[in-house]
C-alpha cells in the first residue's frame, strides 16, 4: 500500500500513482480529499461506519444520562436550570 499525495488537477487528468491519495489544492496547500484504490475500498468505509455509530451512540447516551434525570427528581415541576444543577453537584 502506498500513499502520496497529488494536486487535485493531476488527480482530474487521471494521474493515480498509488493505492491512496491525498488530494491537495496546488493554490492553497489545503486538502480537498481522499482517493482510495477499490481494493481499499470497503475497509475504508467499515472503519468509517464504525466511527459515525461509535460517535451517534455516544451522543444517544449523553443526552440518555441527561434525560433520566428527569424521572428521578422529587419534584416534577423544577425548572430545567434545576436539574442541571442537582445533576451535576
Amino acid at each position: 500500500m502506498t500513499i502520496k499525495s497529488i494536486a487535485f488537477r493531476d488527480f482530474i487528468r487521471g494521474q493515480i500513482p498509488a493505492d491512496i491519495l491525498l488530494l491537495l489544492d496546488k493554490k492553497s496547500k489545503k486538502n480537498k480529499g481522499l482517493y482510495v484504490s477499490p481494493q481499499y475500498a470497503e475497509d475504508v468505509l467499515s472503519f468509517i461506519k464504525k466511527k459515525e455509530k461509535e460517535k451517534k451512540e455516544k451522543k444517544k447516551h449523553a443526552l440518555l444520562d441527561f434525560v433520566g434525570a428527569f424521572g428521578d427528581m422529587d419534584d416534577p415541576k423544577a425548572k430545567h436550570q434545576e436539574i442541571k444543577a442537582s445533576k451535576y453537584e
